[in-house]
């Protein structure tokens, strides 16, 4: 009768199993961490540090704008901001200025607040308002204007001055005075926000394409708001001359409930523009600052001919 013996089973110490999975997890990270680095070495991979770095709250990038065109479509669903040669197709003003002096200061009180994208959600990154900044400053820019972008962090800023989330534009304000002294020939401001209204209220379709619609905030709790109106009443007028759908107007906002100043008294040219709500995807916030652009490039290029005619 044939003999059946059975395999004595080996027996692998606990240990050396714990050794194992911590060995092959550090070859895992440095292994892809290897990997990225290799295939992203020869491009400008500034786009995706952004975007992976504002998830985990990290500092914004100056060179975020400047990245494949391939990406920036993938990831923000954005078409035709950059065209085969580099160039960027807008309007048809001409150019307001041969040089680019910065003159423009875009910030965001609230940077951590997002547009939708349906491009990378499954990524779960989402575009930051910021962004919206970055690309106002690249059409402003075909126009021959400087603009400033702000990139330091306005939580950081409440977390070292002590300063309270419902206090946060005395934090911004900080860091546009700050940028005010390293740029002296800053002169209008900008501070740009989402709004929180239903996409029906802060959307529109022009032309078989859907906006941002565009709305100019007006705080009346300083002293000299008329003229900060007056800023946004032009502003408005050449909106509304450009495309009269995409404008929501102007809104004044002061006494009980409201901030009623946002940084307004700093200067007469100082405004908080609501470009589209939460709802709204980058693409269609995209084509507003668009034509937001050839809007600020026009009331500069009048501003700059009634100096001259002044002097």
């Amino acid at each position: 009768m044939r003999r059946f013996i059975t395999k004595k089973k080996i027996k692998i110490p606990r240990y050396r199993l714990y050794y194992f999975i911590l060995a092959f997890t550090i070859f895992l990270v440095f292994g892809l961490n290897f990997i990225v680095h290799f295939f992203l070495r020869n491009t400008e991979s500034s786009f995706i540090d952004y975007f992976v770095g504002n998830s985990f709250g990290n500092a914004l990038r100056d060179d975020f704008i400047r990245s494949d065109s391939f990406l920036f479509y993938t990831a923000l669903g954005i078409d035709g901001i950059f065209l085969d040669d580099g160039e960027i197709k807008v309007g048809s003003i001409k150019e307001v200025g041969s040089s680019l002096d910065e003159v423009v200061y875009l910030y965001n009180t609230f940077q951590t607040d997002q547009y939708q994208s349906h491009y990378f959600n499954r990524y779960s990154i989402q575009p930051f308002v910021v962004q919206a900044s970055f690309i106002l400053q690249e059409y402003l820019k075909s126009y021959g204007i400087g603009s400033v972008v702000e990139e330091d962090s306005v939580a950081q800023v409440l977390k070292k001055q002590n300063i309270s989330y419902s206090n946060s534009y005395a934090a911004s304000k900080i860091l546009l005075q700050k940028r005010t002294e390293e740029f002296p020939g800053l002169k209008y401001f900008f501070d740009l926000q989402i709004a929180d209204d239903e996409k029906k209220e802060t959307s529109v379709v022009i032309e078989g394409e859907e906006y941002a619609k565009i709305l100019f905030v007006v705080g009346t709790d300083q002293d000299n708001y008329q003229l900060n109106q007056a800023f946004a009443t032009r502003l408005n007028e050449l909106l509304l001359d450009k495309e009269k759908n995409l404008t929501r107007g102007i809104s004044l906002r002061g006494g009980e409930g409201y901030q009623g100043v946002y940084n307004q008294d700093f200067s007469s040219k100082a405004l908080l523009i609501q470009v589209g709500g939460c709802n709204n995807t980058i693409d269609e916030v995209n084509r507003s600052l668009k034509v937001l652009a050839e809007v600020i490039a026009t009331y500069i290029k009048e501003d700059i001919h009634e100096e001259k005619s002044e002097k």
